[in-house]
């Protein structure tokens, strides 16, 4: 069996803002998703992480999140809406920098 059909469970969600926190709000659309990191909490016991993402749209207060998540035996992109004060700007390198010519 290979070691993506071992996993076999979604993993639970993070704690997210409630939609009618949302409805509240003008939502900014990203014409091109933001990189960011964005800082997870579970309300199951579970520590709180830090992901790769990207940001797909934000309000004063939140910021819609894409991140990899495993779901049944595969990662696959879920979207969050997050506490704006969870998520921080990255960088991406581009994959010629540091590399000679």
């Amino acid at each position: 069996m290979s070691g993506l059909n071992q996993q076999g469970e979604a993993e639970p969600d993070p704690i997210v803002v409630p939609p009618e926190e949302i409805d509240r709000e003008p939502i900014t659309q990203a014409h091109k998703a933001l990189p960011v990191w964005v800082r997870l909490t579970f309300d199951d016991g579970r520590p709180e992480r830090t992901e790769k993402g990207f940001a797909k749209a934000w309000t004063e207060h939140f910021v819609l999140v894409q991140v990899l998540w495993t779901i049944a035996y595969y990662r696959g992109a879920r979207e969050f809406w997050v506490e704006a004060s969870s998520v921080k700007r990255r960088v991406i390198e581009p994959a010629w920098l540091g590399r000679s010519a």
